[in-house]
């Protein structure tokens, strides 16, 4: 008796650990390879479950459906004897979800934390369905810039996060993996991660739907082109402190932020016309810095700060020569309330 009260207890204490690494894991976002999403590539991690009625679901993600409609069965595609267990793109495991009949929409999502507001972030995930000729998977991924959960219990009767969520193109073709990819900003320190799929039936045949996600991974990405979004409005003390400093060769621009935001330098060198007088000693002072014509065409910019912090910030520029006049601003991007705001000053 002694003995089966010590197993008893050993197995109990394993069930506990187990529901405390979940529950722990789900919210916890890992920077391997600057990736940070958790259990992207569905090997990582354990599928937990059995949740009701018969699903095993990869660790660090929820399940999802709309409430009311058609429930897939969700499963790891690495089980023994399985007629999906070759299916994956690399780690030998793969989220399924898959269903008989009726179509289902639905997916799972996973919220991801300590992430840097108005700072673009890729999700890429390989998708697959399969199916009868002729359907249709309208398979995709989205991400949330707010960062909220979808459902508490897997059912969502809100769609608003659905809605509001900035999705890739869709996949279309069965039997293929493709890989789908998305960049959005959150607006705060969170996104929310979502895999989604609604296939369409192709005929009045009864169907079957397999839906198939692997070898995902959400990290930090560059602006579109290097640059910051351009400026919507002049800031209003958020950039101050400019000041320009010239030696051989180089002009260092120092000025401060009083907020966490990204910024970087855009500016054009003009080389004037007729030469530029003064009766001061001929340095580079002389030319730099003088604005003129304003304008955001600029042809050029330094690479973006993303340090994202307060506190004092600089950028050099050495391409010019002398005699050429720099015109330049600097570019700030931060969030203001819900929405993520470029904003500029002159020297």
């Amino acid at each position: 008796m002694t003995r089966q009260r010590y197993i008893l207890f050993f197995l109990a204490c394993c069930f506990i650990m187990f529901g405390i690494n979940h529950s722990a894991v789900a919210h916890q976002a890992s920077a391997l390879n600057g990736n940070v999403l958790v259990n992207g590539n569905f090997d990582e991690l354990p599928f937990y479950g059995p949740l009701y009625p018969n699903h095993f679901i990869p660790e660090g993600w929820e399940r999802w459906w709309i409430h009311g409609s058609v429930l897939p069965e969700y499963d790891d595609v690495n089980k023994p004897g399985g007629v999906r267990k070759d299916i994956y793109v690399d780690g030998g495991h793969a989220l399924v979800y898959f269903k008989w009949g009726p179509s289902y929409t639905a997916g799972v999502f996973q919220v991801v934390n300590g992430l840097t507001a108005c700072r673009p972030y890729q999700l890429t995930m390989y998708a697959r369905n399969h199916s009868l000729a002729g359907a249709l998977p309208h398979a995709r991924i989205g991400l949330d810039p707010l960062g909220q959960s979808l459902t508490p219990d897997g059912a969502v009767h809100d769609p608003t996060p659905l809605n509001r969520a900035i999705w890739s193109r869709e996949q279309t073709d069965l039997f293929v993996w493709e890989e789908l990819s998305v960049t959005a900003e959150p607006l705060g320190d969170s996104l929310t991660a979502i895999l989604y799929a609604s296939p369409q039936p192709g005929s009045d045949d009864v169907h079957y739907y397999d839906t198939f996600w692997d070898a995902g991974a959400l990290r930090p990405a560059p602006y579109a082109n290097d640059r910051l979004p351009a400026p919507g409005q002049a800031t209003n003390g958020f950039i101050n402190n400019v000041t320009a400093v010239v030696s051989e060769g180089q002009a260092t621009l120092n000025w401060n932020l009083s907020g966490s935001g990204m910024t970087q330098v855009w500016y054009n060198l003009i080389t004037p016309t007729n030469p530029i007088t003064d009766t001061s000693p001929l340095t580079y002072t002389t030319y730099f810095p003088l604005i003129v014509n304003f304008s955001l065409n600029f042809a050029h910019a330094t690479p973006v700060d993303y340090e994202a912090t307060s506190g004092p910030r600089s950028a050099t520029i050495t391409d010019f020569t002398p005699g050429q006049i720099i015109n330049y601003i600097i570019l700030a991007r931060r969030l203001e309330g819900n929405t993520c705001i470029t904003e500029f000053v002159g020297p």
